[in-house]
């Protein structure tokens, strides 16, 4: 009996499947082994495709620069935690110790929340409350935690909001005072769009308007000027205050619409003030002519981001700017050395802008202008005054329509992105620039008839096809041995 136990451990098919059972047991004791260590550090991989549960390098330096303690409570029920907000908020915590989440039930402490309410309409489940030590807090509903775009008839849940809304909370609580941006009327200037006015508010920004023909000067609280689409020319005067304001280290933003129905010194007065700082509006219309920069049609421009602070968020993300129906920002050949003037948007060397509005063909004429045509750009006038340096900024982009909410969401959000960056950059707000709507959207492969084919070919052939004949080699190769 014994040796015929010993001989069976002679046979190969014993002895082999004795190596592949300890090999299969010394694998699996090593996977346990790095599982445990693994287990000990805490480590975590986001994979998702836009960083859905990691924090943008903006909120990582804001939290390192933190002199004070901030707390965000988080209203919910027991057990019925969003988990999704739930890893978002640990990321801050786990960054700086300076931030502390606390979740508070409601109806456990039913009465925590009333110290907030001051205007006593209540505060409801699911918010979040990002108060710091020097007593100054903002709450943030539920409904501001996630942006909607409305869709037939309904609204769907577009993209996770929490990181923009909690740095946007911390730095309004670290801030000894929010900017002020005023802008300009009096010249039969449109209201600022819906959205963009609520964006520029759920970053501390405080909108108030300016009318230079009744007010003595700009105010004082004035961080921004921004002159929003104006159909008439603004007068010397106010011309004279506006210069004024951006001598003394003044930022501006200039948003002007092709106007095809006035002459082309209609607004001499505003031009005076741009030619200070080494540009001009062309009354023209930009039409692009490489199809790869077209959406639609020549008039709809995708343009070329060049390099800056404003842009680069938008490069590095692969968002682009939809600016519809523009006019071209020239740079005056003849101008301070003081100032340093950055294309943000330019056209393609195939575009051209049209002069004469009177033209009955969208062929390039004589006297139209060649491109490559900027469409904004971004001046920073540097000088210095008893060893001191000053900075004066100003943005001027020819075109208002890509702030228009249909083109927003054609460009993917890039537009609002756009001028967002542009307003942060004004005010030296670098940090938050790009801090940014997560999307929640399912992403589709978009692929051609083309590409359709070869993959099919690849998967229901290519594949089949290779493993087959390795199969019927090594069967081949066992069968004559």
């Amino acid at each position: 009996m014994k040796n015929n136990i010993w001989e069976s451990f002679k046979d190969k098919r014993v002895r082999y499947g004795g190596y592949a059972s300890m090999m299969t047991a010394f694998v699996v004791a090593i996977l346990i082994i790095i599982n445990l260590m693994v287990g000990q550090f805490d480590y975590k991989l986001d994979l998702t495709e836009n960083k859905m549960f990691s924090l943008s390098q903006q909120t990582l330096e804001l939290l390192d620069r933190l002199d004070q303690n901030i707390t965000v409570y988080v209203l919910t029920e027991t057990g019925k935690e969003n988990l999704i907000f739930d890893e978002t908020l640990k990321q801050y915590s786990a960054h700086s110790n300076k931030i502390k989440v606390e979740y508070k039930d409601p109806v456990l402490y039913p009465q925590f929340a009333t110290k907030y309410d001051k205007e006593g309409k209540g505060i409801s489940n699911d918010s979040l409350i990002v108060e710091g030590e020097n007593g100054k807090f903002k709450i943030i509903p539920p409904s501001q935690l996630f942006n909607y775009s409305y869709n037939s008839g309904s609204y769907i849940v577009e993209s996770l909001a929490v990181e923009e809304r909690v740095t946007g909370a911390i730095q309004y609580i670290i801030s000894e005072k929010n900017p002020v941006i005023y802008t300009l009327k009096g010249h039969d200037e449109p209201s600022l769009p819906y959205y963009v006015k609520t964006q520029l508010e759920k970053e501390n920004y405080e909108i108030k308007d300016l009318n230079l023909l009744t007010d003595k000067e700009i105010p004082e609280d004035a961080d921004i000027l921004m002159i929003y689409a104006p159909v008439r020319d603004i007068s010397k005067e106010e011309g004279a205050k506006i210069t004024e304001f951006l001598e003394n280290q003044g930022r501006a933003i200039i948003l002007t619409n092709v106007l095809t129905n006035v002459k082309e010194d209609q607004m001499p007065n505003l031009q005076e003030v741009l030619k200070k700082y080494g540009l001009s509006i062309r009354k023209s219309m930009i039409l692009e002519m490489d199809a790869k920069y077209q959406f639609a049609n020549p008039l709809y421009i995708i343009p070329n981001l060049q390099g800056h602070e404003i842009t680069n968020p938008l490069k590095s993300s692969g968002l682009p700017v939809l600016v519809a129906v523009a006019q071209n920002i020239e740079t005056l050949q003849v101008k301070r050395d003081s100032l340093e003037i950055s294309p943000l948007l330019t056209s393609s060397e195939t575009s051209y802008a049209k002069t004469n509005f009177q033209s009955e063909v969208a062929e390039k004429e004589e006297g139209d202008i060649d491109g490559p045509l900027d469409i904004a750009v971004a001046v920073t006038d540097t000088w210095y005054e008893n060893n001191e340096e000053k900075i004066t900024k100003l943005v001027v982009v020819g075109n208002t329509e890509f702030l228009n909410e249909t083109i927003n969401a054609q460009s993917a959000g890039g537009n609002i992105d756009f001028f967002m960056n542009t307003v942060n950059w004004l005010v030296d707000k670098e940090e938050s620039i790009s801090i940014r709507p997560k999307s929640l959207l399912t992403t589709r492969l978009k692929i051609n008839v083309s590409q359709v084919y070869i993959y099919a070919g690849i998967t229901v052939v290519l594949i089949p096809l290779i493993i087959g004949i390795i199969g019927l080699t090594v069967w081949l190769r066992r069968r004559n041995r």
